[in-house]
């Protein structure tokens, strides 16, 4: 790969590392396709301090893709480089996969349920469950951006 490129994809895969982790871990929603969905009832997606959330849902595949293309593209780069590399790229993949099939399911679940005065042991299950899961998506997603920074450290070679 053109030493170019691959600057350019590091660039843009710890920028959208670090932008996912950042709103996983602080934000109120996460920057993956979907993340819509877990905002509470009556909260429009598209309000004016949102006009542009649309394009979020771009920053995790983005950052998915970038650091799936460095792991596999990437031959003449030191072995560490590449394994760091190859473990972001597992850990988007979870955040994206904990995001999709665990986080706004249990969401659409609790959303659908009649306001009560009482929490029921059903709601208590899957609130703890969700916020089980929100925990291990934004260990992965810190764990992921922190992987795409050190991969980025210039290794010095011995001559």
């Amino acid at each position: 790969m053109n030493q170019a490129i691959e600057s350019l994809l590091r660039f843009v895969n710890v920028t959208t590392s670090g932008l996912l982790a950042g709103s996983l871990g602080f934000g109120e929603a996460a920057l993956v396709p979907g993340w819509e969905r877990e905002l509470p009832q009556g909260v429009d997606a598209r309000s004016s301090e949102q006009a542009l959330a649309a394009y979020f849902n771009a920053i995790g595949p983005v950052a998915l893709a970038t650091s799936i293309t460095l792991a596999v593209g990437t031959r003449d780069t030191a072995r560490s480089r590449r394994l760091l590399d190859s473990v972001s790229a597992i850990g988007l993949a979870g955040v994206l996969m904990a995001t999709m099939m665990v986080t706004v399911p249990i969401n659409q679940k609790l959303e659908k349920e009649a306001p009560a005065d009482y929490l029921r042991d059903q709601s208590n299950l899957l609130a703890r469950n969700w916020s089980r899961a929100h925990a291990v998506r934004t260990s992965l997603g810190i764990g992921a951006f922190l992987c795409a920074a050190a991969a980025n450290i210039p290794v010095r070679r011995r001559r």
